[in-house]
C-alpha cells in the first residue's frame, strides 16, 4: 500500500497531525506507525494536557470521551531538596 503522508508516533503530536490532515483531505493515505500496542499507550504517564487544542479538532469530544479521558482530582509537586511536598487538590 502506498501513503502520501507518514507520521511517527501517535502521541500528543502524531494524532492531532493525521486528524487534521483527515479533515482537510478525507481521501488522503496516511500511515501512523507506532510501537505501542494500541494509541495513546504512551500517554499513560500521567502527564496532564491541555484539552484546548483537541477541542479545536474534535468538538464533541467530550460528548463520548475515550475511556483513557480521566479527570484530575488532585495535583501534588514533590520538592526533592526539602522534607516537604505541597499539594493542591480542586
Amino acid at each position: 500500500m502506498e501513503y502520501e503522508v507518514a507520521i511517527v508516533g501517535a502521541g500528543p503530536a502524531g494524532c492531532p497531525a493525521h486528524i487534521r490532515l483527515k479533515q482537510l483531505n478525507p481521501a488522503l493515505n496516511i500511515c501512523v506507525l507506532e510501537k505501542a500496542a494500541s494509541l495513546g499507550a504512551h500517554s499513560l504517564s500521567g502527564a496532564v494536557m491541555e484539552p484546548g487544542p483537541w477541542m479545536s479538532l474534535l468538538p464533541q469530544w467530550r460528548e463520548n470521551p475515550p475511556e483513557i479521558c480521566v479527570p484530575a482530582t488532585r495535583d501534588v509537586f514533590p520538592v526533592h531538596d526539602a522534607p516537604l511536598s505541597v499539594s493542591a487538590q480542586s
